[in-house]
């Protein structure tokens, strides 16, 4: 285990090469951890992981924290609109993990589900709503009809992958006003926790995030600054345990 945990460390700095930027602490500290290694000092090794681990996230280096959670999810997706978009426009997360579009809604993007079960991941994080409570005109039941459906397709698909649901962010009152059925975002949150509760999937409810940042909320009151993305990047690593 030790063994496993230190390779992940030794290696963790080539695997995210393109982005540059790490600090010479950063590395110098892998390398006394590989030294460290060869004279057994198992308790330290753990120690020192721990600690690297917790600068990449925390550190000065923009880049360290990208990578930091590039490799948190490893393995896993996240699916949605223009707001999920951002992960990968932001470089929060690679291309490679986000399966999104510009306006996407559940009645014209089957395809984005059926791209992301065939990477066969073991965590899929969905991010539909925003644009659904217009598309659908309010009505949660025919929107929830069609998710579960398209859930099913990605089980069928990928029968290990580990299912999780996220809530939709909360839109401003002043884009409620442009778009009247914004505002009916609550009602269809309530009705995504319920199929969650139904049919096993899990909750990730990021929709007190902007309200409670306002200042990272864009322009049109919907989508958000690159500081919103690694608060709702933390409620899915909570809530998946990454």
């Amino acid at each position: 285990m030790y063994a496993l945990l230190l390779i992940f460390v030794f290696n963790f700095f080539d695997w995210n090469r393109p982005y540059d930027g790490y600090t010479r602490y950063e590395v110098e500290v892998n390398r006394e951890i590989v030294a460290r290694e060869q004279k057994g000092d198992v308790a330290k090794i753990e120690k020192d992981i721990s600690l690297v681990d917790a600068s990449l996230k925390n550190g000065d280096s923009l880049s360290g924290k990208r990578a930091w959670y590039m490799e948190r999810f490893r393995n896993c997706v996240v699916v949605g609109d223009s707001l999920t978009e951002g992960l990968s426009v932001y470089q929060w997360l690679s291309k490679k993990q986000v399966f999104s579009s510009v306006g996407a809604s559940l009645i014209n993007d089957e395809k984005l589900f059926r791209k992301a079960a065939a990477t066969y991941p073991k965590a899929a994080f969905f991010a539909f709503g925003m644009n659904d409570t217009i598309n659908y005109r309010g009505d949660s039941k025919a929107f929830i009809k069609r998710y579960e459906k398209l859930l099913d397709g990605v089980h069928k698909k990928s029968p290990k992958t580990k299912i999780y649901i996220c809530s939709i962010s909360t839109p401003t009152n002043k884009a409620i006003k442009q778009k009247k059925s914004l505002g009916n975002y609550k009602k269809f949150n309530k009705a995504l926790q319920e199929m969650c509760d139904d049919k096993g999937y899990t909750y990730v409810d990021a929709s007190r995030i902007l309200p409670t940042h306002k200042d990272l909320y864009a322009g049109d009151g919907i989508h958000a600054a690159s500081a919103y993305y690694p608060m709702w990047m933390d409620k899915m690593i909570e809530k998946a345990n990454l």
